[in-house]
C-alpha cells in the first residue's frame, strides 16, 4: 500500500495537539495515511488501556480550537521506545470541524 498525504484536517489537528499535548512532554506529528504520531518519552509511565486514550482525545477537543476544515477518519498512534504501544480510530461525528453545541 503506497502511503497517502493526509488531509488538511488531519495535519491541522496535529499541529494543534502538538500545542496542547506539549504540557505532558508527548511530542505530536503529522504521519501518512490520516495518522497523528504521539511520541511518549521514555522516563514516563504509559500504561492507558484504549478507552482511555479515547477519553484523552475527546478532551483535548474541549482545549484546542475547530479548524474549520472537512473531517475525515484519524488514527491516533501512540509509541514509546521506537515501538507502537497503542492506537485509537476516530471516525468523524459531523462533516465540519466546526462547534455547533
Amino acid at each position: 500500500m503506497e502511503p497517502k498525504e493526509s488531509s488538511p484536517y488531519v495535519k491541522a489537528r496535529a499541529v494543534l495537539l502538538a500545542k496542547y499535548f506539549a504540557s505532558r512532554n508527548w511530542y505530536v506529528f503529522e504521519g501518512k495515511n490520516n495518522c497523528i504520531l504521539f511520541y511518549i518519552p521514555a522516563d514516563q509511565v504509559f500504561e492507558y488501556t484504549v478507552d482511555e486514550l479515547m477519553e484523552i482525545i475527546v478532551e483535548s477537543d474541549f482545549h484546542v480550537v475547530e479548524t474549520g476544515l472537512l473531517m475525515s477518519s484519524v488514527t491516533y498512534m501512540f509509541f514509546q521506545h521506537a515501538k507502537l504501544v497503542n492506537e485509537v480510530v476516530v471516525l468523524p461525528m459531523t462533516k465540519y470541524d466546526i462547534y455547533t453545541g
